[in-house]
């Protein structure tokens, strides 16, 4: 279902497993009851903060829309290279190739699993060609993302995996219900390090998955591998909001190392967190094969007109 992503010889998916998080109940609780009796562990109190942060995203980021702009760059093996065919060598020529889509960018969720979130586009434009007005590219994906009509959802998605490179990520700009009440204990948690994020002091917490469903779910050349979830968590320090979601996966295929890296950034934006942008990118063996940078913008909701 997700695109393909090509690169140096590899074909490959790259998707984060939709989270379905059961917590229609839990949810209205106020926070997260912190293990051990440990009522005054900051770690726990951070915890809390990003429970609560994640609750409220489930509930009120399906009646929202933004504008998304997605940049993408894959690295490609030209025709072997003349003079390398002179010498002898075998090697072939890498070179870049680019694109840029502009969509309306929203939430919702198949009719099988409604607590399942997934990512919508209906697309603007295409490499500075426009595809279908902004007001009627609105409407659109407003019209479908409302309904239950789970094959116009696909339509979308479909549409969108055809114009792409073959190197998007999906679904990763709901990377904050990975931490839901109900998924926290799933993971070890530590705090790494002070940092600071624009002009905001922030705590880096380091968390590793240890139980549950959720993965980066990567296919090559037909095989399907399953990467246990590890990155960091990065919280402003002065309210525990979320402000940075970064995610890796390292990997040895056919004796190279492929290391998949992801990141969202949030922002506070009609009284809950958003995403700001989401960066994807590949190396095999250090060098970047694959980058994919979704910027959002104009989030507004749905039913504004």
């Amino acid at each position: 279902m997700a695109p393909a992503f090509r690169a140096h010889g590899w074909m490959s998916v790259v998707r984060i497993k939709s989270v379905r998080s059961v917590f229609l109940f839990l949810s209205l609780a106020a926070g997260v009851v912190p293990a051990c009796g440990q009522t005054e562990d900051p770690l726990h109190e951070a915890l809390s903060r990003v429970a609560r942060e994640a609750s409220d995203f489930w509930h009120a980021a399906p009646t929202f829309l933004a504008r998304e702009t997605l940049k993408q760059k894959v690295i490609v093996t030209s025709p072997r290279d003349p003079s390398a065919t002179q010498s002898g060598s075998d090697r072939r020529a890498p070179r870049a190739k680019d694109r840029e889509i502009v969509s309306y960018y929203g939430f919702s969720a198949y009719s099988p699993a409604p607590e399942a979130l997934h990512e919508f586009r209906c697309i603007i434009s295409i490499d500075g060609k426009a595809l279908l007005d902004t007001a009627l590219a609105r409407e659109k994906l407003r019209s479908v993302l409302d309904s239950r009509d789970d094959r116009s959802k696909r339509t979308l998605l479909g549409e969108f995996e055809k114009h792409s490179l073959g190197s998007s990520a999906i679904d990763f700009g709901q990377l904050i219900l990975l931490f839901t009440r109900s998924n926290l204990d799933k993971y070890a948690f530590e705090v790494r390090r002070a940092a600071l994020l624009g002009a905001d002091p922030a705590t880096v917490i380091g968390f590793q998955q240890r139980s549950g469903p959720e993965s980066l779910h990567i296919s090559d050349a037909g095989k399907k591998l399953l990467s246990r979830l590890e990155g960091e968590l990065w919280i402003r320090k002065a309210d525990f909001a979320v402000l940075r979601i970064s995610l890796t996966a390292v990997r040895t295929e056919n004796k190279a190392e492929i290391r998949d890296e992801a990141r969202v950034e949030y922002m506070p934006a009609q009284g809950i967190v958003l995403p700001a942008s989401v960066s994807y990118r590949r190396f095999v063996d250090g060098e970047l094969r694959g980058e994919n940078i979704y910027e959002y913008s104009d989030w507004q909701r749905a039913d504004a007109r």
